[in-house]
């Protein structure tokens, strides 16, 4: 039987870092193909929002490989901008029938780079 909640994930980055990373969906331990999907990471300051005038930043997920249920997300130079701290976020994908899943949820820690650019 497939989980509906959310995984926790948590996750930290160093400001300023613009690296790419790709997270694997799966369910049951089996790779969710997510070709076509749509695919958005948002992060808030607050962990129950009541609406989006804390969030901090969304953004869009790349199907880098739909079949093996990879996708990755590259921010942009303000998204890394972040001012470090701890926040929270979710990712949720839009599947071929419109439907909406959070499939992951947690922690999004920035912590302070040294190199100033």
């Amino acid at each position: 039987m497939a989980s509906q909640l959310p995984s926790v994930l948590n996750l930290c980055r160093t400001r300023g870092d613009t690296f790419p990373f790709t997270i694997s969906i799966e369910v049951d331990e089996l790779p969710l193909d997510i070709t076509g999907f749509t695919i958005v990471l948002t992060v808030d300051t607050l962990e129950d929002p009541p609406n989006s005038a804390t969030q901090v930043f969304q953004a869009s997920g790349v199907v880098t490989n739909g079949p093996l249920g990879q996708v990755t997300f590259s921010l942009t130079t303000p998204q890394a901008a972040t001012t470090p701290g701890d926040y929270f976020y979710d990712m949720q994908y839009t599947d071929l029938s419109s439907k909406i899943r959070t499939f992951a949820k947690g922690t999004w820690t920035v912590i302070q780079d040294i190199t100033k650019t």
